[in-house]
């Protein structure tokens, strides 16, 4: 008995003592303290208590006796020894504890419980100590997308160089059959078309041989050392399947090697076109080959499409690909122009050759009989798989195997099912037949946790490895099992990284073939497999530890939220969908993935929101209609470009685009189903986001359900300008770099690419002579180029007036109109672009504008162009090839004003701006006969249209019009038929406009300032559609104009439209009216009335005189008080004489009873008595008159400080024109700027001068000021003309004096102050960053935020929370931590925002007016510190809009 327990003993000893001497070693530099810890308890009494039963349990007993066994005792005292002197004692923890009845039970003794959560804590805590020093990496600064940009390239690198690897390891294989590398060198020198495509059944060693040509093919291509090579085994890794992410890595590589700086998209459809733009780079020095392998692996997202490797390939650029035969992708790529080669079957001597290899590598030997088993069996299959399965078979043969039970079948299928029979023989059939449906049904593999968790949950696997366990619900599968069977698959198993982590994945596909035949004889044992991984990621599994979070946060840093570390778990992100669909578990699907916040957000910001999109795609219930996916489809492909850059935008994207829509979904009658099921749900979620988000009240972008565009990218910058042709659908572009691209729109991809020519950046294109010769114009500079060759043919650069031409007679005139001028000149393309026709044209009227005054006809029939001045009412018809003016075309009334002209085969088109109706305009199109050149008829349009860009398709039956309102951002698509005379809007857009095109109504074309890509419209699926039809009679939706809360009333605001007499009330704290205002009225007011709300009620200055020959100023006589609640006037006092101001300058006191404005000179403020229409106070500093004085305004005041800066002019400022004045929030004091070198306080309520603030060496001013609530402190920006440096200074105005200054802070251009002057934020032009100064201590610190933001003189900044947190308006909106000094979050928007009101210090919300619509948006902070604004209760109610069935809302 000794004698065989002894060396058990021994060996223990041994390997426990090199577990300690390698944990104890020190790595590097550091010392064992810091990576090693050891935890020693101790039980005094334990030496009492060695007869209880349980004592074995914790101290080594002799056997049968009641005594320590001083072997082991000695042993472990030793091992102790050991310990303490290689750690100090700071990492040794001694912990006591009594014995208890039954040893150590935490469950009954109190004492015992504290111990172990005692030391479970501190285990806890100096683990997680241990790993963060580990794996915490340094600080990254910069912005959000800027760090996601680097999270990108660091996952394609790493892709990259795992492929690599890859492909070094099969080449080093590669020693059979090198004649077939000679026929691909051959095939790579002699192709016309450069592309190869390999063919050959499954197991021939196509992945094999790709890696060897990679190694080798650079060196075939003429010698050429610099030849770029990119190889990429598709299906070795889960990433390397998808084929958008496949284009995405080529394209990362290809930008790194010819244009490092290229921002690249991540949309498949985008990502085709910028590969072919990136492979026109390749030039003869610098070739670029391109090995893709096993092409028939790709999965089904995007439908695997393979056009982007058919299309033809530009010189310089070779791609080899390979796929299997007879598979779905082999059809279409023998589609293209491709030198197709067949991998060869392996030789006898090739299989002899590698047999003997071998063995004689393994040091084996076969009998003869074996020998020739195999080889036979290997030249009946000859392929490399096969040769090496076979032979991993015959391993397993011994000498004295009986030769009758040798069997090698003839195909690779069989050799894989006697393999997987012998495994379950062996191993055990159950657990066998469990793994390796785990593995195959898997997505791109699965990792050992994942293995482990799935085989001990099965039921037969448990009974197969335990028959006699008692409790199989809570058995695990002990791990030599699956080490086992995992060693017994050999290399038929490989382990590769997938999704941030290492998976178990098969070797060959082919062998998932024969498993998923083998094992999933139907589908529903398919998709039961699929539900057991979905119930392991939805945390459903009967083992109830696991837990299977989507996203860990790892660590929190300095710069608050968006300082965390987050980990996500991308196995669940994409693994539970997946498995989702294909266990046929859509309601899930929708209920726990896509309509989930949190998972959208962790999938969008660890992954990408495109993937959430490819989810969405799959969500299809059969006789059922997702209206939902279809809104939240649309939803978020118009939010795609925003998400792209900053995912955490989500919740505010879904709610600024989806609010009103779920917010009006309602049952028509009870019991009724709501129209949408599931976005109820996730936009609740979205307004409980843990991230700190901005979150409108209801829909402020564009919602979905319009007609979508799509992008067209190519350009690897932005596109500054597009054209056309007139004889067929091509389009050309011109890129900033002067790169210039010619598309085919039908085929949505470039067909030809030129080069800069001499840093030309053409603003405008155009194509002639049968899209033979390219026009470009860049300023005042004209440049004709051949399209073919690109050879520039004529250059005109001395004309001073910007040149803007068409083409006439099917692009073979070249007209070219000066702009300002009556210059045209006429030139012919046909005959080396030469001059026939310089000459002057003029019509009967003079033209208005001195800029982009013309505008041209695009089109021409004959050798007609149609001209006309933009904003006059004639047009002339020019003869190009004689050179005159044959018609002038008059419109039907001297009040039009003519926006564009065009022409198609039977209509001379002008476009014409009449007035219409009361402060409204409309466009009439007047129609000319091309024969007879008389007007026929007119087609009406509405009075939303206005008109940027005019374009006509090629059948003349459509006019096409791009109409962007001047400051709003959006852009609406319009059409017109021309014969129905159906007038439509078709769709808006974001984006400021440049150029648009329709060459028909399936390709109509656009491109956005900035933009990269080119915005692609199919119009034939709304030209029919009736609802968008537009008229006369069609309302207008205008935007706000400017918003007033109520503040006695703080339920309520009230906006006034930009369309006069019109205004909108709003209840603030009813959720019921968040979309929809409580009232509105129209007609009030007129466009030469000043308005004023106040208290709910409408002060209306109206009945303005002129001014008369007594000199007496204009002034409005009549005030109207109108009271929105009641609807009518409670007030009508004439005899006023109110100076007319701008509206902005008056004010309304003293609850309604006071009016403040400027007086006529503008020199002084004055206080009118509402009530009896007299002036009550003049607020002006106490002079003696001196009427021979002047007034001075602001310009002489400059001109005289800019020729004598240091003499101070007090007797001439003293008489200066007030240029603005701030008033302070609580109505008590207002502080008046002159453009001087001195400001004025007043105090309101005591009528009195309070201070002078003087500076003899600033032009002081308020642009960039604010001041307090109470009016004590005054910030604002100067430039000291002395020292020549600018500041930002605070003043005291109870004692008018500096109380600090900072000084040398150049371009501020936004400036906000906390109420007690303790902290003044502000924001530099062209920067990204806020500053925060605090004066009393004087610190300063910058804030960095997200990269798109650009602080302009426009931008305004607002102090929230106490000044805790900060509000940003530059273009979007966005929220800043003070405190912390990070930037929070931002809502970007999809229109111009015309006003902002902030409701208040302590909260953070803010109300905004939107350009393009009437609706009031409260924004706020969910993170705020007052999660809820006080609104009053339902009894504040004053407009009868209570329901017993609503609910109260907070916002």
């Amino acid at each position: 008995m000794t004698s065989r327990l002894l060396p058990i003993v021994f060996v223990f000893v041994l390997v426990l003592d090199w577990e300690v001497e390698e944990g104890l070693r020190s790595t590097g530099c550091a010392p064992p303290e810091e990576h090693c810890h050891c935890y020693k308890r101790t039980i005094p009494d334990l030496h009492y208590n060695l007869g209880n039963k349980h004592a074995a349990l914790y101290v080594d007993l002799l056997r049968g006796q009641t005594e320590i066994d001083p072997v082991l005792g000695a042993e472990h005292q030793r091992l102790m020894d050991r310990i303490h002197k290689k750690l100090r004692y700071t990492n040794v923890y001694e912990r006591k504890v009594a014995w208890g009845q039954t040893g150590l039970d935490p469950k009954r003794n109190r004492s015992h419980r504290f111990y172990a959560e005692r030391i479970c804590s501190h285990v806890h805590r100096t683990v997680v100590n241990s790993i963060d020093k580990v794996i915490k990496t340094p600080a990254k600064h910069g912005t959000f997308e800027k760090m996601r940009r680097e999270a990108i390239r660091a996952q394609i690198h790493e892709e990259v160089r795992q492929h690599k690897q890859h492909s070094l390891h099969l080449a080093n294989n590669f020693t059979l059959r090198q004649a077939f590398l000679d026929d691909v060198k051959k095939a790579v020198g002699q192709s016309s078309s450069g592309r190869i495509l390999l063919l050959g059944p499954p197991g021939w060693g196509k992945s094999t041989a790709m890696a060897a040509i990679a190694q080798k093919a650079s060196f075939w291509l003429s010698g050429c050392r610099t030849a770029t090579t990119l190889v990429i085994f598709i299906g070795f890794s889960g990433e390397s399947r998808n084929v958008r992410l496949v284009l995405q890595s080529l394209c990362f590589q290809l930008a790194e090697t010819y244009r490092p700086e290229t921002q690249l998209s991540e949309g498949f459809p985008q990502l085709v076109n910028e590969f072919h733009s990136l492979l026109m780079l390749a030039d003869a020095d610098r070739p670029v080959l391109i090995l893709l392998d096993g092409l028939d692996e790709l999965s089904d997202e995007h439908g695997s499409q393979l056009s982007w490797v058919t299309t033809p390939l530009p010189e310089n650029v070779y791609l080899i690909l390979s796929a299997t035969s007879g598979s779905r992708c082999t059809e279409s790529l023998l589609s293209g122009q491709s030198t197709v080669l067949l991998i060869p079957p392996l030789s006898t001597s090739d299989i002899a050759e590698a047999l003997d290899s071998k063995l004689h590598r393994d040091r084996r030997r076969l009998q003869q009989d074996q020998w020739q088993l195999l080889v036979q069996a290997c030249e009946a299959c000859p392929s490399p798989l096969y040769l090496d399965t076979a032979y991993s078979e015959s391993s397993h043969w011994t000498s004295y195997t009986d030769q009758a039970s040798l069997n090698l079948p003839g195909t690779l299928q069989g050799l894989y099912a006697n393999m997987l029979s012998r495994l379950e023989r062996d191993t055990g059939r159950q657990l066998v037949r469990r793994a390796v449906m785990l593995l195959s049904i898997s997505r791109h593999g699965a990792t050992e946790e994942e293995i482990l968790h799935l085989l001990s949950n099965n039921g037969k696997v448990l009974q197969e490895v335990s028959p006699a366990h008692t409790s199989p619900a809570h058995f695990k599968l002990p791990y030599i099992l699956w080490a086992r069977l995992k060693h017994a698959l050999g290399p038929h198993l490989s382990e590769v990284r997938t999704d941030g982590t290492w998976v178990y994945r098969w070797t060959h596909a082919e062998l998932r073939r024969v498993c998923l035949q083998r094992y999933f004889r139907n589908e529903e044992s398919r998709m039961a497999v699929h539900a057991d991984f979905a119930d392991y990621y939805r945390e459903t599994s009967p083992s109830a530890h696991v837990f299977q979070p989507s996203l860990w946060v790892l660590d929190e840093g300095e710069g608050g939220e968006r300082g965390k570390r987050y980990c996500f778990n991308l196995r669940k992100l994409r693994g539970l969908p997946f498995h989702l669909v294909h266990s046929g578990q859509i309601v899930p699907l929708l209920s726990e993935c896509l309509f989930h916040y949190d998972f959208l957000l962790h999938k969008a910001w660890g992954l990408s929101v495109l993937e959430i999109e490819e989810d969405l795609k799959k969500a299809v219930l059969p006789e059922k209609d997702m209206v939902d996916v279809e809104v939240l489809s649309g939803a978020l492909e118009l939010s795609r470009p925003v998400l792209l850059q900053d995912p955490c935008q989500l919740a505010s994207q879904l709610i600024g685009r989806l609010g009103k829509m779920v917010t009006e979904d309602r049952p028509v009658a009870l019991g009724d189903p709501l129209k949408y099921q599931y976005l109820h749900a996730l936009l609740d979620q979205c307004s409980h986001s843990t991230l700190p988000v901005l979150l409108p009240s209801s829909t402020c972008l564009l919602p979905p359900g319009g007609l979508q565009h799509a992008l067209l990218a190519g350009p690897l910058c932005s596109v500054t300008a597009l054209g056309g042709s007139q004889t067929g659908p091509t389009a050309v572009t011109c890129a900033a770099d002067g790169s210039i691209h010619l598309w085919d729109p039908e085929q949505r991809r470039i067909i030809r690419g030129l080069d800069p020519v001499g840093g030309f950046v053409a603003d405008s294109l155009a194509l002639g002579l049968n899209d033979t010769m390219l026009i470009l114009r860049m300023g005042q500079t004209l440049q004709v180029r051949e399209v073919e060759s690109g050879r520039v043919v004529f250059s005109d650069a001395g004309s001073v007036d910007v040149p803007i031409v068409t083409t006439a007679s099917d692009g073979q005139f070249l007209v070219v109109f000066y702009d300002g001028t009556h210059k045209v000149k006429v030139f012919d393309l046909a005959a080396s672009c030469s001059l026939l026709h310089s000459m002057t044209v003029s019509l009967n009227s003079e033209a208005i504008h001195k800029n982009s005054s013309i505008v041209l006809s695009s089109n021409s029939i004959k050798d007609y162009v149609l001209f006309a001045y933009r904003s006059g009412s004639e047009a002339g018809l020019l003869r190009a090839k004689e050179g005159t003016v044959v018609k002038v075309l008059s419109a039907r009334h001297e009040a039009a004003s003519i926006q564009a002209v065009d022409m198609t085969p039977d209509y001379l088109l002008l476009f014409c701006r009449y007035p219409y109706r009361h402060d409204s305009q409309i466009i009439h199109i007047e129609l000319f006969g091309t024969d007879s050149l008389q007007y026929e008829r007119s087609v009406l349009g509405c009075s939303q249209d206005h008109i940027s860009q005019v374009t006509v398709n090629h059948e003349g039956t459509h006019a096409v019009a791009f109409c962007s309102t001047l400051g709003t951002g959006v852009t609406a698509l319009v059409t017109w038929n021309l014969e129905t005379e159906d007038h439509k809007h078709i769709t808006q857009f974001s984006g400021p406009f440049v150029k648009g095109l329709c060459f028909d109504m399936r390709l109509c074309l656009g491109v956005c300032s900035g933009e990269r890509y080119l915005r692609l419209w199919d119009l034939t699926s709304r030209i029919t559609d009736q609802t968008l039809t537009y008229n006369i009679h069609k309302s207008r939706s205008d935007g706000t104009r400017e918003l007033v809360p109520m503040g006695r009333q703080p339920r309520y605001a009230v906006c006034l439209s930009v369309r006069p007499g019109t205004l909108f009330v709003w209840n603030l704290g009813r959720k019921r009216y968040r979309c929809r205002p409580v009232r509105a009225q129209h007609g009030l007011y007129g466009s030469s009335d000043a308005v004023l709300v106040h208290d709910l009620k409408l002060y209306i200055l109206t009945n303005r005189s002129l001014a008369s020959r007594t000199r007496a100023p204009p002034c409005f006589q009549t005030l109207l008080v109108f009271d929105l609640i009641r609807r009518s006037y409670v007030k009508r006092q004439s005899g006023l004489a109110v100076i007319p101001c701008p509206t902005h300058e008056y004010r309304i006191l003293e609850n309604g009873a006071t009016l403040l404005g400027l007086s006529e000179t503008r020199d002084h403020l004055i206080l009118w008595d509402l009530d009896s229409g007299t002036i009550k106070h003049r607020l002006d500093l106490q002079r003696p008159a001196t009427p021979t004085t002047p007034t001075w305004m602001p310009w002489d005041i400059q001109t005289e400080s800019a020729n004598n800066t240091h003499e101070a002019k007090p007797e001439k400022e003293a008489s200066c024109a007030i240029d603005q004045y701030l008033i302070s929030g609580d109505e008590q004091v207002v502080v008046c700027s002159y453009f001087t070198h001195h400001l004025n306080a007043f105090n309101i309520t005591s009528r009195e001068h309070l201070h002078t603030l003087e500076d003899a060496n600033s032009l002081l001013n308020l642009h960039t000021a604010a001041l307090t609530h109470s009016g004590s402190h005054l910030v604002l920006t100067r430039y000291n003309q002395a020292d020549h440096s600018p500041s930002i200074t605070l003043w005291e105005l109870q004692s008018g004096t500096v109380d600090e200054e900072l000084r040398h802070e150049p371009g501020v251009c936004c400036v906000a102050l906390t109420d007690d002057a303790s902290r003044v934020v502000f924001g530099v032009t062209g920067s990204n960053t806020l500053k925060v100064w605090e004066p009393v201590s004087g610190n300063v610190k910058s804030i960095c935020g997200y990269e798109g933001l650009r602080i302009e003189a426009s931008s305004a900044v607002y102090l929230t929370e106490g000044g805790a947190k900060v509000l940003l308006l530059s273009g979007h909106l966005s929220l800043w931590d003070v405190e912390k000094g990070s930037f929070l979050s931002s809502l970007s928007l999809d229109s111009a925002v015309t006003c902002v009101k902030p409701l208040g210090e302590r909260y953070s919300r803010v109300l905004l007016g939107l350009s393009h619509s009437p609706a009031l948006v409260t924004v706020w902070d969910n993170t705020g510190s007052t999660s809820t604004t006080h609104w009053g209760s339902r009894a504040d109610d004053l407009f009868e809009e209570s329901s017993s069935s609503e609910e109260e809302g907070h916002s």
